[in-house]
Formats: structure tokens, sequence, C-alpha cells
């Protein structure tokens, strides 16, 4: 997992080697993150996985080996 703005800051494990039961979804993924990281929850329910420069679905299985990045809301001006 590769976290991105202020994700990166709150999650100091950059990147963070995450092992799940198989057949886990991206949602279950945010969940995880949110208990393990109690200060970044707010954010992780906002925040996308990303695999390949696409975004993944909230019920997309995670494919094994595969390198995700959480991408949090962002706003510019």
């Amino acid at each position: 997992m590769i976290f991105y703005a202020v994700l990166q800051e709150t999650i100091s494990e950059d990147p963070l080697l995450l092992e799940v039961e198989k057949d886990c979804t991206a949602e279950q993924v945010l969940e995880l993150l949110a208990e393990k990281f109690p200060k970044a929850a707010p954010i992780l329910k906002s925040t996308r996985l990303a695999n390949e420069d696409e975004y993944v679905g909230k019920q997309t299985l995670l494919t094994d080996g595969a390198e995700y990045c959480l991408i949090p809301p962002v706003s510019g001006g």
C-alpha cells in the first residue's frame, strides 16, 4: 500500500505491506486500515484505492501481490 497526501502524513508506514484474507475487498481493506490507524479513520471513509492508475470499486476483490495506492480526497485552489 502506498499512501498519498494527508494519509502519507497520518500513516507513518509508507509503503505498508498488509496481509489480508483471500477474497478481501477494497472496502474491507479500508476498514482494516481504520482499525490499525485510528487517527486516519475519518479520512479513510472517503478514500479510494487505485491499482495501475485506475480506481477500484469498493466491492472489488484485491489481487494477491498487487500494489495499491490509497488516494484521499484532495482540493485545490
